[in-house]
């Protein structure tokens, strides 16, 4: 028992830590404690941190036997959009940004993936929300300080250096929090009765401290990816009560979640088609802080290369292109924010297709397992799929050291594989000292 509970800790602070990391603010925030390379992006420093975790996760994936229940299909299709974009560096405008970036969401890939394999359900989502909030909380503080750094345009930033940074990991806290909350009530994770009301009175406040700072970002998108995706959980939820009682047999999930996929993907379409419409109605402009101005030339663009792209963010080095974004905008951002576009833009339809193909093959996954198990809490890799999705169509999140790639590694582990926690050989028993269940 000692050795696990020991086994249990090592691997939550290394999770923990992994996720803080992911989040790009604390990390870039220490670096910059002493001198560093602009942009902290491509700092060695940095890039060194990000290649110890994949190496690390790497070497989880290999010991823990969680990856032998991995979807063979979802796991080529990532590794194919990985290969993709590194072998874009050969017609890349910048061929050392675009192989840079695409190895290394490779490993962020690995290593949400190998956090995943190690932790298991429950403890990855308690590990990732104290990581998460590692970051909230030091940026909370310095904001009360106010610390330098911390604000830009009477704007919040915290240690993420821009506002809509803070709001998306504040955004995504308070998702973490839910999904924890949930799983403390409903007894998925063990604890005896006089700790359980306190624990989830603790991890709930931290939901207005969350809301404190995204109100300070001045930020929407986060909001608006935060209500999709809980919304789409509470409809799964609806949908696997509906499901048990009609006594529709379990593989029917798959089904019901390609359909509601395409009914999402059409709702979609129909929102971007009328947004001039409604985005009038909520007091924002139909360009989305002159958004689409990006996404119209990075699209003309694209139509140069249609099928392989420009390279993965290497047409950011074309002075034509930066040339013609200056002209459209009139600053240049360094990216479209929106990952779809600007795959694209990088990778042609060729790496568009794959990277479609990976978050359906998700979608799938966590679509059948949130309605084959009837358990609330089997939703919440599906939930945090959306999130995912809605936060990439608003900005460019698919690069290195990103945790929502991370994220997407972490959710190729757990959309295919039960609530269970991993073993080290097939066979082997373990024990899960946060659930507080032995399991065989």
């Amino acid at each position: 028992m000692g050795s696990a509970t020991s086994r249990t800790a090592l691997v939550a602070s290394l999770v923990a830590i992994g996720t803080a990391i992911y989040t790009t603010g604390p990390l870039y925030r220490f670096r910059t404690w002493w001198s560093f390379d602009d942009p902290l992006a491509s700092d060695w420093f940095v890039i060194g941190v990000q290649v110890v975790v994949g190496v690390a996760a790497l070497a989880a994936l290999a010991r823990f036997s969680r990856w032998r229940r991995l979807d063979r299909t979802t796991v080529v299709v990532a590794g194919a959009l990985v290969g993709w974009l590194a072998l874009g560096s050969l017609w890349s405008a910048s061929p050392s940004t675009t192989l840079r970036e695409s190895l290394l969401v490779g490993v962020a890939l690995l290593a949400g993936a190998g956090a995943a394999a190690a932790a298991g359900d429950r403890l990855l989502v308690v590990s990732a929300w104290i990581g998460v909030h590692l970051g909230l909380g030091w940026s909370a503080v310095l904001i009360v300080l106010v610390r330098p750094g911390t604000q830009y345009e009477s704007q919040w930033t915290g240690v993420y250096f821009n506002p809509n940074s803070l709001a998306l990991v504040s955004a995504f806290g308070i998702l973490l929090t839910v999904v924890l909350v949930a799983m403390i009530a409903t007894r998925r994770i063990a604890l005896a009765t006089q700790w359980r009301v306190g624990a989830m009175v603790v991890v709930a406040a931290s939901v207005p401290a969350d809301l404190w700072l995204i109100s300070g970002t001045g930020a929407l998108t986060p909001l608006f990816g935060l209500g999709v995706a809980l919304s789409v959980a509470v409809i799964a939820v609806a949908a696997q009560r509906s499901i048990g009682a009609a006594g529709t047999h379990p593989l029917d999930g798959r089904l019901v979640a390609g359909v509601a996929g395409l009914a999402v993907v059409a709702i979609g379409a129909v929102t971007w088609i009328t947004r001039d419409t409604w985005s009038s109605a909520v007091g924002r402009t139909g360009g989305f802080s002159r958004r689409t101005d990006m996404w119209e030339v990075a699209l003309d663009w694209f139509a140069q290369a249609p099928i392989v792209g420009q390279g993965y963010l290497g047409a950011w080095s074309d002075p034509e292109f930066t040339s013609d974004m200056l002209a459209a905008r009139g600053t240049v951002l360094g990216s479209t924010h929106n990952s779809f576009v600007e795959l694209l833009l990088g990778a042609g339809l060729v790496g568009f297709a794959l990277a479609v193909a990976l978050y359906a093959l998700l979608w799938l996954a966590a679509g059948t397992r949130a309605l084959a198990d009837r358990r609330i809490t089997s939703v919440w890799p599906l939930a945090v799929l959306v999130y995912v999705i809605v936060e990439q169509l608003g900005e460019t999140l698919f690069v290195g050291g990103q945790l929502m790639v991370a994220t997407t590694g972490a959710l190729i582990v757990v959309s295919q594989s039960p609530s269970s926690p991993p073993a080290a050989t097939p066979s082997r028993a373990t024990v899960e000292s946060v659930g507080g269940e032995r399991r065989s």
